[in-house]
């Protein structure tokens, strides 16, 4: 097994920028979520998993919550997770809300 490559700082200021802009607080990245993130306490998420070929590459890379990332695991990619639980019930079960 290889071991799970740290994000660089850099990368992760990138990541926000590129996504979320020049704004201290925004929505997780996950349409159906509703859990805010701050530029000091977010999570990266990789679309494409490392586990399943992903890299670190931008592209690759969103800011999500730390719910989020925690409950997709390497199991679903970005989209996919998104597309998974627009209702309440699913959105419990998965632990945002």
């Amino acid at each position: 097994m290889t071991r799970k490559q740290n994000i660089p700082k850099a990368v992760r200021e990138q990541c926000w920028l590129t996504t979320v802009g020049k704004k201290y607080e925004s929505k997780c990245y996950i349409k159906w979520c509703k859990n805010n993130m701050t530029v000091f306490d977010f999570h990266v998420g990789h679309d494409t998993p490392e586990s399943k070929g992903g890299t670190l590459d931008i592209n690759n890379l969103k800011p999500i919550c730390a719910r989020c990332n925690l409950s997709m695991s390497d199991n679903y990619t970005i989209g996919e997770w998104s597309e998974l639980s627009p209702d309440k019930e699913k959105t419990r079960r998965f632990g945002c809300f």
